[in-house]
């Protein structure tokens, strides 16, 4: 990793920490000049590390005005689970029956990780590779572009839940009993319960929506 890309990289998680601690509120503009000011840094690293937090979910980029502290509307997180409960079940369906030893032990060993992070800025990374590890296997190319498209521009509602979570815990309760349902090949009860966590999660989302 080269010099400049730790600097984008530092960046970044300055200002996703100062979001999620709300010393920069939704609406806020975050200006580049300020950024660079603050971090004694070329205003370059400041625009590139604004671009990952966009694709993030953390920032909106408006041409000729700047960046922006993104707004999560309660309307939003529902559209969003909306499109998530049309294809998750359709895409694990299809995933599930490939599962292997190695896809089983892959997911077991990310669940350990996301139990010990304590860090609120990176507990939506490793969430995200959960759902590429369930969903990877599946044939259907476009639905999984879509699905980890939702993942990555949610890291940020994501990281939300975690930081609202009072023992600074995530919770894998569902994420365990879905795999164990895998492994007993109980596909249908595993989708089932996989939908009820994204509901609880979906749930979870708006209520902090409500809090801003």
């Amino acid at each position: 990793m080269s010099t400049k890309d730790t600097s984008v990289n530092k960046i970044a998680e300055y200002l996703r920490k100062e979001i999620m601690y709300g010393n920069i509120k939704p609406g806020d503009q975050i200006k580049e000049f300020h950024i660079s000011k603050i971090c004694k840094i070329s205003r370059v690293p400041v625009r590139e590390a604004l671009r990952i937090l966009h694709s993030e979910g953390y920032v909106d980029m408006i041409p000729n005005r700047g960046s922006f502290v993104r707004i999560v509307s309660k309307e939003y997180v529902h559209e969003v689970a909306e499109v998530y409960f049309i294809i998750a079940p359709k895409l694990l369906k299809d995933a599930i029956p490939r599962y292997t030893a190695d896809t089983f032990k892959k997911a077991n060993s990310l669940l350990k990780k996301i139990e010990k992070c304590r860090d609120f800025s990176k507990v939506g990374y490793l969430i995200w590779d959960f759902g590429k590890i369930i969903y990877g296997p599946s044939k259907l190319g476009f639905m999984k572009f879509v699905i980890d498209e939702i993942y990555k521009y949610n890291i940020r509602a994501l990281n939300d839940v975690f930081v609202k979570s009072n023992d600074m815990k995530y919770d894998v309760t569902y994420h365990k009993k879905f795999l164990d349902l895998c492994m007993k090949k109980q596909t249908d009860e595993a989708i089932k319960l996989w939908n009820k966590h994204i509901h609880k999660l979906s749930k979870t989302m708006s209520q902090k929506t409500d809090m801003e």
